[in-house]
């Protein structure tokens, strides 16, 4: 037997490595990278750096900058980060609770009630650095799911063992570092020194825990603006979640199992319906002045059915909503913006018509009748004149599209005339302390479903366009949300247990050598944690926001 073996790396360069070598050996004599390896791609399956080299190898080396290196960052990171909190703040237990603009917001219990102070802050990111600085070792144990959910019993984590009980794998890893150990649900780096693009800023009555910016999406920095309203949104959904004692996966699994999920599935439908009472009422309070309505939201946020719905509502209050999409005022295709690598760019504002929205908006509000344009998507050109249109005392606009935030779309409109909502599936859920349910992958199962039902599109074909999907986001959408006049979640605390049985399916059609197929293994991973509920799907109502991706509803999407 050869004492070596061929490795083949991702560059194209060839190596003979001594049988037996680490990844960790192999990224330690590689020429310079921008960015330190943290994992690698073997032979197509996903390893950490401590993984041995007994065959013939091909690798590509992940660093934060791509999903699945980010992913084992975020949890590697909220690792290190328990461990310093432990070792600074014994008596209080950390929180990290949803995604906040480039990072997460975290905070710390603490028994008189008072929040962690800016002081605090700065002392626990001193640790954490110190961790860093110091290079430790991450050790890894595999045991068996078993004696894992019986570890997490016993160190108090309850929701987190029940988690584990459920895995199909019969085993686990369990890591430590200082002598703190933890399982994050997922793959973590091997050693604290990896980790040290992180920064940790005083929010609220937390912190917000910084990571690295996504280049891979667009992301030059983490964000700056403070996303208060987007926090306090959140807040508000946690305390709803806390008083129906649904605050983790283990408590929707439990109801779930006890058969108690249609009663669930009406609350979370009626919180929903209040909501949007509550904003139309607010803007019904703002008629006649207010006449023109901008909502937005990221990709399967459901901003169709919200519009539909928020009309409803308008009509019981006597006011008949005109709906307009941004799509009827693209410019012809061949006039379209080009990006740097020659594509179309359909996501930016410059492939609207912006004159000639701001023209029809304006001339609306001021009683004038409008022939609106229609975009024609098969010919790729703008029909004028296509739709007339004037606005009677009864009636307000709505218009729908992803650059309705952005201040440049209606820059010519007077702001009194208008206000503006912000539609997004946003976190109701967390694995445990440590992690929340990811409000993207949320969006991701939505279109998945949707795109296998509505579009022909393959599971494969929607996660290999997801991230150019969260490009557009990042660029277009979630810098302008602190725009908004009001935010309406759509996320069902219900929803992943109706859509499991749909979504797991689906993803075990991702054939092995498809590019994105450790992506699909991600998301089976992580639909598994939920108890599907399978009998429940037929109760979904007909106007819910779920049904625009399910089908079956009553509104034209």
């Amino acid at each position: 037997m050869s004492e070596t073996v061929k490795v083949t790396f991702d560059d194209g360069s060839t190596a003979q490595v001594a049988r037996g070598a680490t990844l960790a050996y192999l990224a330690s004599q590689i020429p310079d990278r921008p960015l330190e390896p943290l994992a690698a791609i073997v032979n197509d399956e996903l390893q950490e750096l401590d993984y041995p080299l007994f065959a013939d190898s091909r690798i590509v080396w992940l660093d934060f900058d791509c999903d699945l290196g980010r992913g084992i960052y975020k949890r590697s990171s909220i690792f290190v980060l328990k461990v310093a909190a432990a070792q600074l703040f014994p008596e209080r237990q950390l929180w990290v609770s949803h995604s906040l603009g480039g990072g997460l917001f975290c905070w710390l219990d603490r028994q008189d009630g008072s929040a962690i102070t800016p002081a605090e802050v700065a002392s626990l990111e001193e640790q954490y650095m110190e961790l860093v600085n110091a290079d430790l070792p991450i050790s890894q144990t595999r045991i068996s799911r078993e004696d894992g959910a019986a570890y997490f019993n016993t160190a108090g984590n309850p929701a987190k063992a029940q988690l584990i009980e459920n895995r199909d794998d019969a085993y686990m890893s369990l890591y430590t570092l200082e002598g703190v150990s933890d399982y994050l649900l997922g793959r973590m780096v091997n050693r604290s020194g990896l980790l040290g693009q992180v920064r940790l800023q005083p929010f609220e009555d937390g912190f917000v825990l910084h990571l690295p910016p996504r280049h891979y999406l667009g992301c030059e920095k983490s964000d700056d603006f403070e996303p208060k309203q987007l926090h306090t949104i959140l807040n508000e959904y946690h305390d709803w979640s806390e008083l129906l004692q649904v605050e983790t996966v283990s408590d929707l699994n439990q109801i779930v199992e006890r058969g108690e999920c249609k009663e669930l599935m009406l609350i979370a439908e009626n919180l929903q319906e209040r909501t949007l009472h509550n904003i139309s009422d607010s803007l019904y309070a703002l008629f006649p002045e207010v006449r023109l309505i901008l909502l937005a939201g990221p990709s399967s946020s459901g901003k169709t059915t919200t519009t539909q719905r928020l009309k409803i509502q308008f009509r019981t209050l006597g006011i008949n909503p005109i709906t307009i999409s941004m799509d009827d005022y693209f410019v012809d295709r061949d006039k379209t913006p080009l990006l740097e690598n020659g594509k179309p760019d359909f996501e930016g504002i410059a492939a609207l018509n912006l004159p000639l929205f701001n023209q029809n908006m304006n001339d609306l509000l001021a009683g004038k009748e409008v022939c609106l344009p229609r975009y024609d998507f098969m010919t790729g050109k703008s029909i004028a004149n296509a739709r007339p249109c004037k606005l009677s005392d009864k009636q307000i606009i709505i218009v729908e599209g992803i650059h309705a935030l952005n201040d440049q779309l209606s820059a010519s409109v007077d702001a009194k005339y208008k206000r503006k909502i912000f539609v997004s599936a946003l976190t109701q859920l967390n694995f445990d302390q440590y992690m929340p349910v990811g409000t993207s992958d949320t969006r991701l199962f939505r279109r998945m479903v949707r795109d296998m039902q509505f579009r022909g599109m393959s599971p494969g074909d929607t996660l290999r366009q997801w991230d150019d999907v969260r490009r557009g986001e990042h660029h277009n959408i979630f810098p302008y949300q602190e725009n908004a006049d009001y935010f309406f979640n759509s996320t069902l605390i219900y929803e992943l247990s109706i859509l499991r049985p749909i979504v797991e399916s689906a993803l075990l059609t991702v054939p092995t050598d498809h590019p994105c197929y450790l992506e699909a293994k991600r998301l089976l991973r992580f639909i598994r944690y939920f108890k599907p509920a399978t009998e429940e799907l037929q109760y979904v109502p007909f106007n819910s926001i779920l049904r625009e991706f399910l089908g079956g509803g009553i509104f034209d999407v």
